[in-house]
């Protein structure tokens, strides 16, 4: 059987024999190694040929204009390499093609003596060049040398990503904007950002000022304060798009609002006593007055009315979790029935699955002993994090300072790794989550993040039969300067030998 996933040694089988035949008449000579083909997701099909390709000063690139994602990303990579763009350079070819195999995110990349890209989308464009990206150096040099081969890619899930709360401690634009880089190096491809909970309100509603006069002035103890302007966040959504990055909106209710509660009192019940802002970190004790109906369903119109304008994601989550009230499952279909009608789909956490939902609305599963089954034959689509596996503010190993709710040995990265998606027959994809009651830097947040979401990125995308951890261990292990270039602060993996001083972090 021809072995298509060697990715992590390339043999020159034909110089090796010729070398051993030969070996009696002429001298030995020092071999230069072939650069291996380190990729993170692994592809799903990678037949490595003999020799590589060299890269002087410059390629030429030839692009058609239908890919300016790709192109983009292109562009700054030569740039970071100080690679130009000159005729008489390395043939780089990006080229948009008619194969209904590929999908909507499938790419295919050779390189003999020149560079082919090839996909059906811009998306599988930007893809191929991320992936050549990680076959090239980190950092500029006087040349390069790229191994020949063939990559055929196609992603298992088309949802692959991170839930990222900045509501309990807030994350400023540039850091938002550095991280969408890096998940666009990993083929991530949905920022689910969880905007609005006890400890702080982030987003502007124009409509209710003092949900960020108020709730955005609050937030965990120990974590920032702050909150995201309308311009801010269409930015952010730019910003991603031309990265293949989709954000996609949480505003969490009917529980969780003890910032909104702050902000505007009407919102909770008569009896309610607690109104003020809260900066601790227990949960369930907040819920929106559902016996108010007229004052908390216009309040909930407007505030997706807003969302919906500024964020263009298909998708808009209404959150639903951790409450429990007679209630609850009208509201839940109520405020589903809001997002449908404004012609999106509405995403809730597992609980919701309680309500009268429609088929499509997705369910996002955290609890990992949760009874999804009978929403499952009805057909919802799930989104996968379930917390045991995937909840990566937990710590990097046991004992960590930090969250351990959920599992108390912490999620180390081959735990993260482990998850199998494929029982859960309609998942529309893996999503880790970050939760930040004890996440409240940027520093913080890469340590948590950082390597683990590379393999949330591999889980999402290759085959579950096709990956092993050593194999990632290895490939990953490899791409160390990588991050370093983007600079992000990781945790220093033992596994991927990353524990030691050298480039510390």
């Amino acid at each position: 059987m021809k072995r298509l996933f060697k990715l992590d040694i390339l043999l020159p089988w034909a110089a090796l024999a010729v070398m051993a035949g030969c070996a009696h008449r002429v001298p030995a000579v020092a071999v230069e190694a072939a650069p291996v083909a380190h990729i993170v997701p692994l592809p799903r099909s990678l037949e490595t040929r003999p020799g590589t390709l060299r890269i002087a000063a410059a390629v030429a690139v030839e692009d058609a204009g239908a890919a300016p994602m790709a192109r983009r990303a292109l562009d700054e990579l030569l740039a970071t390499l100080d690679i130009a763009n000159a005729d008489t350079g390395t043939p780089l070819r990006l080229q948009r093609v008619d194969d209904a195999a590929l999908g909507e995110e499938g790419y295919r990349l050779v390189v003999d003596d020149a560079i082919h890209l090839s996909a059906r989308t811009d998306a599988g464009l930007l893809h191929a060049v991320q992936s050549l990206r990680q076959l090239l150096p980190a950092s500029a040099g006087p040349a390069y040398r790229v191994p020949r081969l063939a990559i055929t890619d196609v992603p298992a899930y088309r949802w692959r990503g991170l839930s990222l709360d900045v509501a309990r401690s807030f994350l400023p634009v540039d850091y938002l904007e550095r991280h969408i880089d890096r998940m666009a190096l990993f083929k991530l491809n949905r920022l689910h950002l969880h905007l609005t909970d006890d400890q702080g309100w982030r987003i502007e509603i124009k409509r209710y000022p003092r949900l960020v006069e108020i709730g955005g002035a609050s937030a965990v103890q120990g974590g920032r304060a702050g909150y995201y302007t309308q311009a801010q966040l269409k930015h952010l959504v730019a910003y991603a798009q031309a990265r293949g990055v989709t954000l996609v909106p949480e505003i969490d209710m009917p529980g969780h609002v003890q910032a909104a509660l702050a902000s505007y009192n009407a919102l909770a019940c008569d009896d309610v006593a607690n109104r003020g802002t809260y900066s601790g970190v227990e949960v369930g004790f907040s819920v929106l007055c559902l016996d108010k109906p007229d004052v908390v369903y216009p309040f909930v119109r407007d505030v997706l009315e807003e969302v919906v304008a500024i964020f263009p994601s298909a998708e808009i989550h209404i959150g639903g979790d951790e409450i429990k009230h007679p209630l609850y499952a009208g509201f839940v279909a109520r405020a589903a029935a809001m997002v449908e009608a404004m012609g999106r789909t509405p995403i809730v956490w597992e609980e919701g699955s309680v309500a009268d939902l429609q088929p499509g609305a997705l369910l996002q599963l955290w609890n990992d002993g949760y009874a999804i089954d009978a929403a499952v034959a009805r057909g919802h689509p799930l989104i996968l994090s379930p917390c045991s596996y995937l909840y990566i503010d937990h710590g990097n190993h046991a004992g960590q300072p930090g969250a351990d709710w959920c599992r108390a040995e912490g999620v180390p990265l081959a735990r993260v790794y482990a998850f199998d998606p494929t029982p859960y027959t309609t998942a529309v994809g893996v999503e880790a989550a970050l939760w930040s009651e004890f996440v409240h830097t940027d520093a913080a947040t890469d340590e948590r993040l950082w390597p683990r979401l590379a393999a949330v990125a591999e889980v999402a995308w290759s085959p579950a039969p096709r990956r092993g951890y050593a194999g990632f261990v290895r490939r990953m292990g490899a791409l160390r300067p990588h991050l370093d270039a983007l600079g992000v602060r990781y945790y220093r993996e033992p596994d991927l030998g990353w524990n030691g001083t050298a480039e510390a972090r």
